[in-house]
């Protein structure tokens, strides 16, 4: 059995969450639940799943600075 792996904002770099049983979509957050249990939220949006190689890309929502 191959779980998926997250990757933020881009595939390279280490995975932010790895053996991802179940994901769900809560609004502006993508929440991710390992088979063990744990869980890991991240504020964005999923933009890519690579079915093949079992790998869910996420866009991460940044806080604008309001001095910007």
């Amino acid at each position: 059995m191959c779980l998926a792996k997250a990757f933020v904002n881009d595939w390279s770099g280490q995975p932010v969450c790895q053996d991802i049983a179940q994901m769900r979509i809560n609004g502006d957050r993508v929440e991710l639940e390992t088979l063990f249990g744990e869980e890991k939220v991240v504020p964005g949006k999923v933009i890519e799943i690579d079915f093949t190689a079992s790998k869910i890309l996420v866009e991460e929502y940044r806080a604008v600075d309001a001095g910007d």
